[in-house]
This record gives structure tokens, C-alpha cells and sequence, in this order.
């Protein structure tokens, strides 16, 4: 099938390239058939495409690319609503802000996006016992990163 979108132009979509969510993303009901399409770029963000509306699109991101320990604790429910006896066997992914105004980029932390690749099953859910923000700033992880001591290898005392 053709799919006009407004970020892709025109693609050609495989149906069994569609991912169906089990339960819609927060605020957008009644959309749950997308296409996961990753960029070309090596900033490691994804897009979550809408199959039923072409002008619906997320970005996504790994969220263990800002906290490295990121970690999903899922419910046998929500494990068994995605057929997945592990959550190592789902892709993790984040929804991602883009405003005008670039310092205000930020991620939602606390409400991944969970793909099951192999079966084409998908859900956001609600980390409810997670410390995780709903709005993690990635300018604040650029300049911790900048800000954190680093080694000096090369180094030498005035002594």
C-alpha cells in the first residue's frame, strides 16, 4: 500500500511492516497502526509513523543513549499484552519534544514506547513506581556530560 505523509512524502508500506499498538499512545486514541522508520543519521532517533493518518509522526530515541541504566519493569499483563516473556526481547524507545526553541528538547522518561520487533506489537505504558521525569531536558544531559570531571592523562604537577 502507498501512504502519503507529510515529514516522507509518498512510501511504500508492507503490511507486515505495520506495528499495532494494544493500547493507543496517551492523547491519541484512535490511532494504532504505525510504521517504525529509522533516520538516516547517526543521531540515533527513530520516527514512529501514523499508517492511518500521514501528518501523525513521533520522534523517538533510545532513552539509555541519556540515562545509561535505563530500566522497564513491565507486569506479567503488560509482558503477556506484548507476547514477550522478557523485557529484553522489546525495543525501548522514548517519545521526544522538539520546540522552536532548541534547549527545550526533551524526552518522556516516564512513558516509553515498547515494540515487540518479531510480532509487530507495540504499547506506551506508565513507569508508575519509576523516579523517571515525564520531561528529561536533553540540554541538561549535554551539559552535565560537559560538566563532569574528566580524566587528564596527561597531567603533570608543578612540583
Amino acid at each position: 500500500m502507498r501512504l502519503e505523509t507529510s515529514r516522507f512524502g509518498e512510501i511504500d508500506v508492507d503490511e507486515g511492516d505495520i506495528i499495532t499498538f494494544t493500547q493507543p499512545i496517551i492523547g491519541f486514541q484512535e490511532f494504532r497502526r504505525f510504521l517504525l522508520i529509522d533516520a538516516d543519521d547517526a543521531n540515533s532517533v527513530s520516527w514512529l509513523q501514523s499508517v492511518d493518518a500521514g501528518d501523525l509522526a513521533f520522534i523517538l530515541m533510545d532513552p539509555r543513549h541519556v540515562i545509561p541504566d535505563y530500566e522497564v519493569k513491565l507486569s506479567k499483563h503488560e509482558m503477556t499484552e506484548l507476547a514477550v516473556s522478557a523485557v529484553d526481547e522489546l525495543q525501548v524507545f522514548t517519545l521526544v519534544v522538539v520546540p522552536q526553541d532548541r534547549s527545550q528538547v526533551r524526552t518522556n522518561l516516564k512513558a516509553p514506547i515498547l515494540i515487540n520487533t518479531k510480532l509487530r506489537l507495540g504499547k506506551q505504558t506508565i513507569l508508575d513506581k519509576s523516579n523517571y521525569p515525564v520531561q528529561y531536558f536533553l540540554a541538561q544531559n549535554q551539559q552535565e556530560a560537559e560538566e563532569s570531571p574528566k580524566e587528564v592523562s596527561n597531567a603533570r604537577s608543578n612540583s
